[in-house]
């Protein structure tokens, strides 16, 4: 055996039997020994996209998602994405080559192809754990960080010589994480005396649904969910909050509450409208992390464990009614309201349209772009893990490339807009390749939406937020060539086109009424890659910045 053929090894008895990777002069050995080793690589096109297909495969099926790219460029392409995984605390593990330990120089950068004086240091801000391997069997305690808590990405650096020399196993004796009593008395004590909980719940319980319904149940409390806890419960749920916490209604239901039990969350700016939120006076705190969940809101106590927990106190308490009544109710309150509103009928008419046309298994991925915003907020999940979103970094181009990797365990539907469309384009010849069933919509409003929409209320005319399509007359012109194509009269980018081009049917259909309903329930239902053009402008929800309220800071 080689270097190579242990660290596959390691792989596949660690994190995952499947990787996302592009292939390189300094990393090509692992491309055979994965495979000897059962470990399948998924091609990508973009080092970026690997990092992403990784992320979006371990949001969806809780496994660690692994990327496998190559040295110094390679590497560093991979920055943004391990960033966003990173903020939304997925298991990611960023498999690079480096330069041969033989030709490095420490403090030296010596000219040789793709070096970097500190590779692991790109990467220092971003990942809970670095490792420089010496030797082969040393990936087998560096994959094992990723299953390990804290969920965050773990970097592995490889240099290129350790692949190609002759190396045994050595499997290490991995050291079982020590467990400790857990003291549950000031998490009951304080649903003892509630008379109006609300359950607040992160990502971090994202995989506690049952035990989130039992205790809900019991306590009668209503539950908000965070973009990272989507599909958690049922979207019928009767105590579900089918609602982000921006809108008017359930602000309101929160403050009225006079307990509010955060399990599995950090209480991030975006979910709280930059802290701004009325939260109860009284709170306490589920958390694996005691610093993580008191950095943004004082607790009375911390509860330092896994969310899994909230279902082992439901013996304790008395059953309760439903303070805050039936949440469908609440929901559909929400819903006529938006749908009355001119400015946010289509929206309501584009999350119904979406909903009736998607299957339940369906996995849900969008960029940070209007329709995104909507889908994240207001979409009714039906399975957990069900809807992926980047609300960590807020990278776009994320969510093409991270539904890729998604539909190798599920099938998946995409929103982008046609400006985050345009970052990661080239993985439509990865998803070709794949044959997965992954539908690609793109909806196009000619630009950058929410960065018009913030010009136009700050009374400014749009500037530098429009789109139009790359083209040999306008490059001609920009260079005082002639040309027959001024700038201004350029169309709309053919995703159509581009998509065809890939080998990937495409269709257009104008607006988000019944005919986006149909298009997309038919590109669904081939089980196969497709890619649907939208041409429609939404308004923007008040899950975005522009709305949020101005307030005194409450902490």
């Amino acid at each position: 055996m080689n270097g190579a053929d242990v660290i596959a090894r390691a792989m596949h008895d660690t994190v995952v039997d499947v990787a996302f990777g592009l292939p390189g002069a300094h990393n090509l050995a692992l491309w055979p020994a994965c495979e000897r080793a059962d470990v399948r690589i998924v091609g990508m096109r973009h080092e970026q996209g690997c990092a992403y297909a990784a992320d979006g495969f371990a949001r969806v099926t809780g496994k660690v998602g692994a990327a496998l790219v190559t040295t110094g460029p390679g590497a560093a392409n991979t920055v943004a994405a391990v960033g966003e995984a990173w903020a939304s605390r997925s298991p990611v593990v960023v498999m690079a080559t480096d330069i041969p330990s033989t030709l490095r120089r420490a403090g030296e950068y010596r000219g040789v192809l793709h070096e970097c004086t500190d590779q692991a240091g790109l990467f220092a801000p971003i990942t809970k754990a670095r490792y420089v391997l010496g030797h082969a069997a040393a990936a087998y305690e560096a994959l094992g960080e990723a299953n390990r808590a804290p969920s965050r990405p773990v970097y592995v650096g490889v240099p290129s010589d350790v692949l190609t020399s002759p190396a045994e196993p050595g499997v290490p004796d991995l050291v079982a994480p020590r467990t400790s009593a857990v003291d549950l008395q000031p998490l009951i004590d304080a649903l003892r005396h509630a008379q109006r909980p609300v359950l607040w719940v992160g990502g971090g319980a994202r995989d506690a649904g049952d035990a989130i319904d039992v205790l809900a149940r019991r306590a009668g409390a209503p539950v908000v969910t965070t973009y990272q806890a989507r599909g958690l419960l049922a979207p019928d749920h009767p105590l579900l909050v089918p609602a982000p916490p921006h809108e008017p209604e359930v602000t309101d239901l929160i403050a009225r509450a006079d307990l509010a039990v955060v399990i599995g969350s950090d209480l991030d700016q975006m979910n709280t409208m930059q802290w701004r939120l009325p939260l109860p006076e009284r709170r306490i705190a589920v958390n694996i992390d005691a610093r993580d969940a008191v950095k943004n809101y004082a607790m009375d106590a911390v509860v330092t464990a896994d969310a899994g927990i909230a279902g082992r106190i439901v013996d304790a308490l008395s059953a309760r009614e439903p303070w805050a009544g039936e949440m469908p109710a609440l929901g559909a309150a929400v819903r006529a309201r938006l749908s009355a509103d001119p400015r946010t009928n289509d929206a309501v008419a584009f999350l119904e349209h979406t909903e009736n046309a998607l299957p339940a298994d369906t996995v849900v991925f969008a960029d940070m772009c209007v329709p995104g915003y909507w889908l994240a907020g207001h979409f009714r999940v039906e399975r957990r893990r069900g809807l992926h979103y980047p609300m960590g970094w807020g990278t776009l181009g994320f969510a093409l490339p991270a539904a890729i990797g998604a539909s190798i365990a599920a099938p998946a539907v995409v929103f982008i807009g046609d400006g985050g469309a345009l970052f990661a384009l080239g993985e439509l010849s990865a998803l070709a390749a794949l044959g997965t069933a992954c539908t690609v919509v793109v909806v196009d409003d000619g630009g950058y939406g929410m960065l018009r929409f913030d010009q136009v209320l700050a009374g400014e005319e749009p500037f530098g937020v429009d789109l139009l399509t790359p083209d040999f007359a306008a490059f001609a012109d920009s260079f005082g060539l002639p040309s027959t194509t001024a700038a201004n009269e350029l169309p709309p980018v053919d995703f159509v086109a581009i998509a065809r081009a890939f080998g990937i049917p495409a269709s257009n259909v104008e607006g988000t009424g019944p005919e986006y309903a149909k298009a997309l329930a038919q590109a669904v239902e081939t089980g196969e890659p497709h890619l649907l053009h939208v041409r429609t402008r939404l308004h923007p929800p008040v899950t975005t910045t522009p709305f949020w309220p101005i307030k005194d800071d409450p902490r």
